[in-house]
């Protein structure tokens, strides 16, 4: 462990042990709050400061909720049996068998061909296929994986010298800005999303549905997404007017795939199934997480459709996020029942209390995008700070479904620093693009981001009626 890993952790402890025996009885928090509330800091610094990886500070907080009296070791697991953090590992194995099967590259290659010889429309392409990949495929970072390969090789094949060209950076931030702010309208595309909806489910006992999620998310994010394009091609423009040599890579490579296989046409299947019982939720009333795990059987089922085994399936998955998302949901649920998020909302949120509640949630969302510098993703500023919008809206007598869905949609701004978000570290690894282009670009972004979803607050929002 390094020096500075080490005083960070040791710095984690100390505020934790300090919060939970040397605070004094205060009115709203007991001992079991102070415990959960200790705890919570703990996770927060640990995140922030990544003192310890994902799966070592997920054991922890479940341990430290029971050592230290927050709860039993029931409730301290029970995030584990969230729909949330399943939801998040089926939709990675998901992505997976897209993978495996080879329908995600064909589709990814053919939409690029659409773009012909002109940069500008490639901006757009890229565009695109980012928003249809968010539909197919439940995770940023694997459709961001899928599609920067393409990009890279696209600019070697029109001749872009490594880490020179606009073009290339243009594209890369297409993917990562774009893919992101797309994620706010689809519940399965991010797993900030599920979870937003289980801690809601927990606190309510209503569940959220995915077209009710598609219904307030998918305009505001598909047309913040798409209007991000214009302002990238301001910023990065392309130097290269004719891009016939990258098409005709593009060509090759579709025809190295040759016709399209059985098992992609059995992949097409599942997946558009999938996403047909997903946008009818609201009237079957199969559980989104229930349709994901029988894609799941469908793609691992022996027999001649077989996209994969399960040990192929498993290796896909990255262990890690569901131990710490499942504590994490295990914390948040410990908060809010120990009284913690209650005084926390009623501290700290509580002057937010005499403006309109348009107005305070306009207020959350700068706030939640400030907050992005402290976060290492989505994921763990959702864990952390939804219980407290939970309990803010309860304490106020706010509805808090829809309040709750607003924050915590846009709780995905997440542009800013390498350490925000996954695709940020995927399109630093390419080496087309140097921190500080990405740092000038998420700033612009992220107050691009948020500014447009505050003027929806006020327009669409209003109109679907969000507010009463």
């Amino acid at each position: 462990m390094k020096t500075k890993q080490l005083f960070s952790l040791l710095l984690a402890i100390a505020a934790m042990l300090g919060i939970a025996f040397l605070v004094p009885d205060l009115p709203g928090l007991d001992a079991k709050g102070r415990a959960a509330l200790g705890v919570g800091v703990f996770a927060i610094i640990v995140w922030v400061t990544q003192a310890l990886d994902d799966a070592q500070s997920g054991f922890c907080i479940v341990a430290l909720l029971v050592l230290l009296g927050a709860a039993k070791i029931g409730p301290a697991l029970s995030g584990y049996a969230n729909t949330g953090v399943w939801i998040v590992v089926l939709g990675l194995v998901m992505a997976a068998g897209m993978e495996i099967s080879g329908l995600s590259r064909r589709m990814a290659l053919n939409m690029v061909s659409l773009a012909g010889a002109s940069p500008v429309k490639m901006y757009w392409a890229v565009a695109l296929i980012t928003l249809v990949m968010t539909f197919f495929i439940p995770s940023l970072g694997a459709k961001t994986l899928l599609l920067m390969p393409i990009i890279a090789q696209m600019g070697h094949a029109f001749g872009a010298e490594k880490g020179k060209s606009n073009m290339v950076k243009g594209l890369i931030f297409v993917v990562t800005i774009t893919g992101t702010m797309y994620c706010l309208g689809i519940m399965t595309s991010h797993a900030a999303n599920p979870i937003t909806a289980g801690l809601l489910e927990k606190a309510t006992g209503q569940p959220v549905t995915w077209a009710q999620w598609f219904k307030i998310g998918a305009p505001p994010a598909f047309v913040c997404g798409l209007l991000a394009v214009p302002i990238l091609l301001w910023m990065w423009p392309p130097e290269i007017k004719d891009i016939s040599a990258g098409q005709a890579y593009v060509r090759r490579e579709l025809d190295a795939l040759g016709p399209m296989s059985f098992v992609e046409k059995y992949t097409m299947a599942v997946f558009l199934l999938t996403l047909a019982l997903w946008a009818t939720d609201t009237y079957h009333r199969i559980n989104p997480t229930l349709v994901a795990m029988i894609s799941v059987v469908a793609m691992i089922a022996p027999g001649p459709q077989q996209l994969m085994t399960w040990k192929q399936a498993e290796k896909k998955v990255p262990w890690n996020i569901f131990i710490v998302y499942g504590a994490g949901l295990s914390m948040g649920s410990v908060l809010v029942s120990s009284g913690a998020a209650a005084w926390i909302a009623s501290t700290f949120f509580s002057p937010l209390a005499c403006f309109d509640i348009k107005l305070q949630v306009v207020i959350l969302i700068w706030i939640m995008l400030v907050l992005q510098c402290l976060f290492t993703g989505a994921g763990p500023k959702t864990t952390a700070l939804t219980p407290v919008v939970i309990a803010y809206a309860t304490t106020q007598g706010i509805d808090p479904t829809p309040f709750v869905l607003l924050v915590g949609m846009n709780m995905l701004h997440q542009y800013l620093l390498p350490v925000s978000n996954l695709p940020n570290i995927i399109g630093l690894a390419t080496e087309e693009i140097t921190p500080g282009e990405l740092i000038k670009t998420g700033a612009v972004m992220s107050i691009f981001g948020a500014s447009f979803m505050s003027i929806m607050v006020y327009t669409y929002w209003t109109w679907i009626g969000m507010f009463g």
